[in-house]
């Protein structure tokens, strides 16, 4: 008796249906435009927090969560603002020296003239800088590597030159403690955070300004021909990137109850990492200030974590550099394979 089934046929499995056919095509076209930038630091995130919470007994304690959203406040300030200014094709080496400018002017006008002189004169020094360092790149044609390096000598010195070298103290309380309150257990400095996250993110994704800056960031000439005023839209962002930091300089003040001239001096590596391991092009018009937050979350979290594993800050600035290094190594190679 003949069999019903074909012996060629025997062991293999039946063609799928033409439905499940389509089905598995629409799921596997999605997944070739997922970006390996976009879903990579999500997953290195929560692979830090599996990592630090089975190594350290304190790290997924309420506390210690508290810890580390004010002490990311002022990166993600910063960054932020950085983000502008990578986005543009720009650079600003001189974040963390503008934090310090900041920090001392806000110290010495706000002992004798009070919190909200003090808080003014701060924003102004950082709105000062932003200018600078605006005209510098746009106007006299210096390159934002070199214009902002000599930006962060001058601002350095200029802190250090006012402050005399030491810090600035007997701030007001009424402003050292904006820094350790909490509205509904979130510290104020973290909810200021979200509140220019949103404000941020509008103006990047939802207004001309924002697509006159991706459309500088990747092609700054073709935006000129298209009538967009590049070198002012480029100045405004290093003028952004430096409020966001006198911000910045204004909660880490407030944190050490003095003005410091040397405040921030890791900022310009740490925000840098941020925004490119949040897979914000260094070359510029590619990225999403929703991924610089997440970059924010990497640093802070691997920061705090090895602090509490005791690992050595000279250790971790050696670890986020590397980190760094392979983030600008992966984007390069993934952008020649997609040919941005």
């Amino acid at each position: 008796m003949k069999s019903a089934i074909d012996p060629d046929q025997q062991g293999q499995k039946p063609p799928p249906s033409p439905g499940a056919r389509r089905i598995l095509e629409a799921v596997w076209s999605r997944l070739r435009t997922i970006d390996v930038r976009q879903i990579g630091l999500p997953i290195a995130v929560v692979a830090l927090f599996v990592l630090f919470s089975s190594t350290s007994d304190v790290f997924l304690t309420a506390r210690n969560f508290q810890n580390v959203s004010l002490q990311a406040a002022a990166l993600a300030l910063v960054a932020f603002g950085q983000a502008f200014v990578i986005l543009a094709r720009g650079l600003d080496l001189s974040v963390g020296s503008t934090v310090a400018f900041v920090s001392v002017v806000t110290g010495l006008v706000m002992v004798d003239g009070g919190v909200l002189l003090g808080v003014l004169a701060g924003l102004a020094a950082g709105l000062g800088v932003g200018v600078v360092n605006g005209l510098v790149v746009t106007r006299l044609g210096v390159v934002p590597f070199v214009g902002t390096l000599a930006m962060l000598s001058i601002a350095s010195g200029a802190a250090l030159t006012l402050a005399g070298g030491t810090p600035i103290v007997g701030l007001p309380e009424s402003f050292t403690t904006l820094a350790s309150q909490r509205i509904v257990g979130v510290p104020l400095p973290a909810i200021f955070v979200i509140i220019c996250f949103g404000v941020a993110f509008f103006f990047l994704r939802s207004t001309r300004f924002g697509r006159y800056i991706y459309a500088i960031g990747g092609n700054p000439e073709a935006a000129r021909l298209s009538g967009i005023n590049v070198a002012t839209m480029t100045a405004l962002t290093y003028v952004i990137c430096s409020l966001l930091a006198a911000f910045g300089a204004l909660i880490l003040t407030a944190r050490v109850a003095s003005g410091q001239p040397t405040l921030g001096a890791s900022l310009a590596l740490e925000s840098v990492a941020a925004v490119v391991l949040g897979g914000v092009s260094l070359f510029g018009g590619r990225g999403s200030l929703f991924g610089v937050l997440m970059g924010v979350v990497f640093v802070s979290v691997l920061g705090n974590g090895l602090n509490l594993l005791n690992v050595r800050s000279y250790t971790q600035m050696i670890i986020l550099g590397t980190a760094l290094i392979a983030a600008v190594a992966l984007d390069r190679r993934l952008a020649r394979r997609t040919g941005d």
